[in-house]
């Protein structure tokens, strides 16, 4: 089995040689991107943009057992996968797939917004070097008509709310909860919904990351569907919230602050940070859910998504990676890392919350409205 990341030297080398060949723009781009994070991905820019839909048109056209040996001895001829993610806890995902395949994976990762613009910046200059991007941004790139459909319905009918229009399949579920600290909350004096926090005991006592405007969505749209609120109401609460609160950036720090007792209860924490801390200290003094089970409502969560670029210099190799991500990825990510996975398991983070708790946000708001509603943010929290 190749370690992960092991083939960054072998990138450099290809990746420099490319450089060289290359003109203008174009060599200059796919020099500094040799020069990330040392994992990252290959690609040509000369590659042309008819072979990988020729590949992916054929393994989207074929099923079952056929399409998989075809698949499999496709990709591993193509040798390797070039990855871009934001996600954490992906480096277990990745060592199963190169134990089960011989095909090496190649990742680039950074903060979502960072690798959103490496992927606008190599295609505005005609060099495509990745294969798969697995991230909320998915979205945004599928959105800019640069990626490809991936077509499996035997796993992305397993997915809840699977929209083969976007081109992107849900891996995980970035789910947004309210937590406390056991030893400075006792569960009885919460609130059955987010809006209970408006009662002037809770002044002082909260924490919200003023970077969580996908959540301001998630909440906005929840309240005005489901409870019939106006968006003035809805913003209103949320200014009462943000005025009991501290302010602090970050999900895995909201947990730790958490957990060290710096506030007795976080409003946009995810579960997983909160489930990770259980996992390695079950006595931990933190929650999300109440020894009955339930939790506070909603439970907003977003979709993290896989999706094939359409000009994948290794095209059968990223589809075979998809298939693998939502398989026994989903497995590896619910067990070993505590991400919520799209596909529902037993066991996994979310065991025992029926679907119709769990309230999606929408893709086009942090999309096509990102400028509006993170200015619109801003504004409720008074970060104007």
């Amino acid at each position: 089995m190749k370690s992960v990341g092991s083939t960054s030297t072998q990138f450099n080398r290809r990746c420099l040689g490319k450089a060289v060949a290359a003109m203008g723009v174009v060599a200059s781009l796919v020099l500094t991107s040799c020069g990330d994070s040392g994992t990252a991905g290959s690609g040509a820019a000369d590659s042309g943009p008819g072979t990988a839909a020729e590949t992916l048109d054929k393994f989207n056209a074929m099923t079952g057992q056929e399409r998989t040996d075809a698949l499999v001895k496709a990709a591993e001829a193509e040798g390797t996968v070039v990855f871009y993610t934001a996600a954490s806890g992906m480096d277990p995902v990745i060592a199963a797939f190169e134990d089960k395949y011989d095909i090496s994976v190649e990742m680039y990762s950074g903060q979502s917004d960072t690798v959103l613009q490496r992927i606008l910046q190599e295609y505005g200059a005609g060099f495509y070097g990745a294969d798969v991007l697995d991230d909320s941004e998915s979205f945004s790139i599928s959105d800019q008509g640069m990626t490809y459909e991936y077509i499996n319905p035997e796993l992305t009918d397993r997915i809840p709310g699977y929209d083969p229009e976007t081109n992107v399949a849900a891996t995980r579920l970035s789910v947004y909860t309210q937590g406390w600290n056991t030893n400075l909350v006792n569960e009885d004096e919460l609130p059955d919904t987010l809006d209970g926090f408006t009662d002037p005991k809770w002044k002082g006592k909260l924490s919200i990351d003023p970077r969580d405007w996908i959540w301001y969505t998630g909440v906005m749209d929840y309240y005005t569907t489901e409870k019939g609120w106006t968006e003035e109401q809805v913003d209103d609460m949320i200014s009462t919230l943000a005025s009991y609160s501290t302010f602090n950036a970050g999900h895995t720090v909201q947990a730790q602050l958490l957990l060290a007792g710096e506030f007795p209860v976080s409003l946009s924490v995810y579960t997983q940070s909160i489930d990770r801390l259980l996992e390695k200290d079950p006595n931990a003094p933190v929650a999300w859910r109440k020894s009955d089970g339930s939790f506070i409502e909603p439970l907003i969560f977003q979709s993290q998504g896989a999706t094939i670029l359409k000009n994948a210099p290794h095209p059968a190799a990223a589809m075979l990676f998809v298939d693998f991500l939502l398989t026994e990825g989903q497995e590896i990510l619910a067990n070993d890392d505590r991400t919520p996975t799209a596909v529902p398991l037993p066991g996994g983070p979310l065991d025992g919350i029926p679907e119709d708790k769990l309230f999606s946000t929408d893709p086009e708001k942090f999309t096509t409205g990102r400028e509006e509603w993170t200015k619109r943010f801003d504004a409720v929290l008074g970060q104007k």
